[in-house]
């Protein structure tokens, strides 16, 4: 049950946030592209429209509830053959090096602790190609605090839900990642500010 309700509840929240990510990530033909955090999987079904035929998209979640109810509503969707999911951990993701021409990472690196944000952006890193885009979705640092994000770190400091996450300085840690940082959105989840940022993987770094 707790699946099917937030399929409901961040469709609707969320909608503005994954049509920012669709416009920076910009999937071609033809290309692999990864999504983390699939969730219920309608931001793999976008993705899979985009890429068409020759494409292929991958949604790695770390709940088997979530990849179960995204199987049957990838099911009933053309692009069934298009998507493929897998359990997984961002911080340890099912793949070789430089697999995917893109990634997108939506309302996930937010929940991690520090030392995970900064290995899931390592290890995004590696799954996709030099050259290759990452588009990252967290939820927003901002000085100073607006009321509203004010609120929710009060909130959040109280109750200490895992489930709430920190608001992250995006640019900062993609930098550090050794990820080149590009275009950045701003958008607003519940009245909290998200930033929406387009990374390139640098086609010759020095870990």
């Amino acid at each position: 049950m707790a699946h099917r309700l937030y399929d409901m509840f961040m469709f609707e929240t969320s909608q503005e946030t994954w049509e920012a990510v669709l416009a920076l990530l910009h999937p071609a033909p033809g290309e692999r592209v990864l999504d983390v955090g699939t969730g219920t999987g309608r931001l793999a079904v976008a993705l899979a429209d985009l890429v068409g035929e020759e494409g292929k998209v991958f949604g790695v979640d770390v709940s088997p509830a979530m990849l179960r109810q995204a199987q049957r509503q990838i099911a009933r969707t053309p692009f069934r053959d298009r998507i493929e999911v897998r359990q997984g951990d961002v911080r340890a993701l099912p793949f070789a090096d430089g697999s995917f021409d893109a990634a997108a990472v939506s309302l996930v690196l937010e929940l991690l602790r520090p030392e995970g944000t900064a290995g899931a952006l390592k290890e995004l890193r590696r799954v996709v190609r030099p050259g290759g885009r990452i588009v990252l979705a967290a939820l927003a640092e901002e000085m100073p605090y607006g009321r509203t994000l004010s609120f929710y770190l009060v909130l959040r400091s109280i109750l200490r839900l895992a489930a709430l996450g920190r608001p992250l300085a995006l640019r900062r840690l993609a930098t550090q990642a050794g990820l080149v940082a590009r275009i950045s959105m701003r958008r607003s989840l519940l009245r909290l500010p998200v930033d929406i940022l387009l990374c390139e993987v640098p086609k010759a770094a020095a870990d």
